[in-house]
């Protein structure tokens, strides 16, 4: 068990860092974003990043275990938490890296900005991974393989 919570720990913390990451690529970081939009969409921002990092990290350790348990993994207990950072970063992160990246590969666009440092985005990628967890826990309540 102590190892099951050090792993699902440190995917918290992974699955943070990266959409922590994601917001410093989008608006600088934290100070100018709270002097651009303000504390309380600053803390939004944060809020919606902890919970994207618990579900993600909870999704990917109970997979995990599940896994150990079972030698079956759900389909897109790893992949949900992928898809949406790199939701994210298509979205709300560099989106210079982004226009240049799909310019090379002959897409071009104009990226649209949205209000509040694209909060939008961020509360999709937040019911993305929700709809995701809800799928992954049923296919882990519902595993057919008998446990080890």
């Amino acid at each position: 068990q102590t190892n099951n919570i050090i792993m699902m720990s440190l995917l918290f913390v992974f699955f943070l860092f990266l959409y922590i990451f994601l917001d410093f690529e989008g608006n600088t970081n934290y100070n100018v974003m709270t002097q651009t939009y303000g504390l309380i969409i600053t803390l939004t921002h944060i809020f919606i990043n902890v919970l994207i990092a618990l579900l993600s990290s909870i999704m990917v350790g109970f997979s995990i275990i599940n896994q150990k348990l079972t030698s079956k993994e759900p389909i897109g207990s790893n992949a949900i938490p992928f898809l949406s950072f790199i939701f994210g970063l298509l979205t709300f992160g560099c989106t210079s890296c982004v226009v240049a990246f799909l310019s090379a590969i002959g897409i071009s666009f104009t990226p649209i900005l949205l209000p509040n440092g694209n909060l939008l985005w961020k509360l999709l990628a937040f019911l993305f991974v929700f709809l995701g967890f809800i799928w992954i826990m049923y296919s882990i309540e519902n595993t057919k393989c008998k446990i080890k």
